[in-house]
């Protein structure tokens, strides 16, 4: 237990412990699946269209395809003049239609070649007598023409490596014609709490007594998880004894990825750092400039041939979300290829005054909402989801965003822009 002891704190910044973390992670390997049963998974590859799409130019609307000239050569409306053949989607160009001809179109259909203009049906008799069509308007001269490739051109990138499928990104995928698609297959992180205090509903009278803590922070690390596009495995809570720590640690399942909670500081019985480091555990920092979640600490340990990696989260709740969500879920969008691990942020204005000691990176869990309705302000808002500290649970609820007050910013006024980092969840 000696070298916990003696144990330097690393006190990285925020950046260069998140740096840290991303420069250990690699892609997972890859998979084919259909594009039916890819819904929430990382593309391994990039996606590019195998066509032109639309291969012709086509009508965006239902009515009848005409040449411009044709009707400025033609009397004032109302005009009449024959129809000559109809174009559905999936056909392909008519070719030499005589001059002065119209032809019926449906929306998507190919339009004629030479011809310019769809006149919508609404603009016309309909065709109240067949091979005939009265135009009674010409307002359309010239649009309603979609022209060839609008959509995607053959051998265009049209969806990303790195992009998680969702429904609007499948028909693109499958317009592209590509199906199956190559994704990454989905880190399974195991998720472990020690803490001879936790318990769950079964035991909830400890709680009503006030001689036991809510066990929260699995579930709530799991659930990110699955929101970062990976597969949570629950390893249970372990009491405060080296024994069982040990032996958890000794059998932990197939994973890729173990996040634990709780033990991450100095108490007498924070002990999981105290059981890694007598283990082939190889420690890549301890504690950062971050607040809440200072404790946080990240490293490999060896097991079957192989480095695991291993974040080490505080007890706290809070302390918990927030570097779950600032160092593991990056770490995860890294391992899932993508091209913005860290995240999206937006700068918004704050309804709250901001501080924070200038030597940490603070972030404060905030709800956001959009500008208002006259237009007085470009920025959207965030406001403080409620009191803030580490150990809190029901300022989570409504978290949409962390504000990110940097190193070296000591206070952010009211109104004054901060930048925001969005989170998954009630938005």
């Amino acid at each position: 237990m000696g070298e916990f002891e003696s144990l330097a704190a690393d006190w990285l910044s925020y950046e260069e412990a998140l740096s840290r973390v991303l420069n250990a992670a690699s892609p997972m390997p890859t998979a084919q699946v259909r594009v039916w049963n890819a819904c929430g998974r990382s593309l391994a590859e990039p996606i590019r269209a195998r066509a032109h799409l639309p291969a012709w130019p086509n009508s965006a609307m239902d009515g009848f395809a005409v040449r411009s000239e044709d009707l400025a050569a033609a009397a004032p409306t109302p005009v009449t003049l024959p129809v000559q053949g109809e174009s559905y989607p999936g056909s392909v160009p008519l070719e030499d239609v005589p001059r002065g001809a119209v032809v019926r179109i449906m929306t998507g259909g190919a339009v004629p070649v030479g011809f310019d203009t769809v006149i919508r049906v609404e603009h016309t008799d309909g065709e109240a007598s067949p091979g005939w069509v009265v135009i009674n308007r010409t307002d359309d001269l010239g649009k309603h023409v979609r022209s060839a490739g609008k959509d995607m051109t053959a051998g265009e990138e049209t969806v990303p490596a790195g992009t998680i499928v969702h429904s609007g990104s499948v028909p693109v995928i499958l317009a592209s014609g590509q199906d199956p698609v190559a994704v990454h297959r989905r880190p399974r992180v195991g998720v472990l709490s020690s803490g001879d205090e936790l318990v769950g509903p079964e035991r909830f009278e400890r709680v009503v007594e006030g001689r036991a803590v809510p066990d929260t922070n699995r579930a709530m690390i799991a659930a990110g998880v699955r929101e970062a596009g990976g597969v949570p495995v629950d390893l249970g809570v372990v009491d405060d004894d080296p024994q069982l720590l040990g032996n958890s640690l000794d059998s932990l399942p197939d994973i890729d990825v173990l996040v634990t909670t709780g033990g991450a500081s100095m108490g007498e019985k924070d002990l999981l750092k105290r059981i890694l480091l007598d283990m082939p555990f190889r420690l890549g920092f301890w504690r950062a400039r971050v607040r809440p979640g200072s404790p946080i600490s990240f490293g490999h340990l060896q097991r079957g041939g192989r480095d695991l990696p291993v974040f080490g989260l505080p007890g706290n709740p809070a302390s918990a979300f927030v570097t779950f969500h600032v160092f593991v879920i990056p770490y995860m969008r890294a391992c899932l290829g993508s091209p913005r691990p860290g995240g999206t942020a937006v700068v918004v204005r704050t309804d709250a005054p901001l501080a924070s000691p200038q030597r940490l990176t603070q972030f404060y869990r905030v709800t956001l909402r959009g500008p208002p309705r006259d237009g007085g302000s470009r920025w959207a808002r965030c406001s403080l989801t409620g009191p803030q500290g580490s150990g809190l649970v029901r300022s989570l609820r409504d978290a949409e965003g962390l504000a990110v007050m940097p190193e070296g910013v000591a206070r952010i006024h009211r109104n004054d822009p901060v930048s925001v980092m969005l989170l998954p969840g009630p938005r």
